[in-house]
């Protein structure tokens, strides 16, 4: 089996309007989107935003038949420790092939407004990753950790300031290590963001911890950012002797070999 980006979007999320053809005619490859569900999103005045499982699961079904069953079913869930009952109870009737895990907010404003700005780098980093411990903590459904700088983008962050919070994220890696959660590799903010040194710090930092599983993602909203650098991304962890990739079908882990 190839490797296939694992994190998209359509217009089945609150921030794309894409179709899913669009990314259906860019290859042969089995197609998985990852729509956002995120619940009191700050984004959109605390509307909280969720596919339409029914009608989701429907055009996947009428799509798979034209598109010989290459299309999968995946969910963004940007967790917030307030809506975490609501979110479970929320999943608990539906079935994704692969589930991400992101930390968005933190119930005032999402890490990428400005809001952020005005608090330092080090309070936000202590903050950001004290929520994506208790994230990872409490939701064990998840397969994938999404974007792990996430909210770290509004700032110019080196590795030496990454390392002030190496402790916590060494707890961060060794609980999603131990709930087999595969660290991402996420196009947009390796290259939109130039984050990418921090993902080689973490790559490094998760695999001396035990971590085995890893994904690529694009993080696409849009056709045209599929498989966003991914190129440059597999040299990357040919560099970090990182051989197999993840990918997730009905749940399960799939190892692959790294393109």
């Amino acid at each position: 089996m190839d490797y296939y980006d694992q994190h998209m979007h359509t217009y089945f999320s609150f921030d794309s309007e894409e179709e899913f053809e669009n990314y259906l005619k860019l290859s042969n490859k089995f197609v998985v989107t990852t729509e956002h569900l995120d619940f009191h999103n700050p984004i959109t005045h605390f509307q909280n935003n969720y596919p339409d499982y029914s009608a989701y699961s429907k055009k996947i079904e009428e799509l798979n038949q034209q598109y010989s069953n290459r299309l999968l079913k995946g969910i963004e869930v940007g967790y917030t420790q307030a809506d975490s009952k609501s979110i479970k109870e929320h999943l608990s009737s539906q079935e994704y092939d692969i589930v991400l895990l992101s930390v968005h907010q933190n119930g005032q404003y999402d890490f990428m407004e400005d809001a952020v700005l005005e608090h330092s780098l080090e309070e936000t980093m202590e903050e950001y990753f004290q929520l994506m411990l208790k994230a990872i903590e409490d939701f064990s459904q998840a397969n994938v950790l999404a974007h792990f700088e996430y909210g770290l983008r509004r700032y110019n962050v080196s590795v030496e300031d990454l390392k002030k919070v190496e402790p916590l994220l060494k707890k961060i890696f060794k609980k999603a290590i131990e709930n087999d959660l595969a660290f991402e590799l996420n196009g947009k903010s390796m290259f939109k963001y130039n984050n990418g040194h921090l993902y080689e710090y973490g790559i490094d930092l998760y695999k001396s911890l035990g971590g085995k599983y890893f994904t690529v993602g694009s993080d696409a909203h849009v056709a045209q950012d599929y498989e966003h650098h991914f190129k440059e991304i597999f040299e990357v962890l040919k560099q970090h002797g990182i051989k197999q990739l993840t990918v997730y079908q009905k749940g399960k882990p799939i190892l692959v070999k790294r393109p």
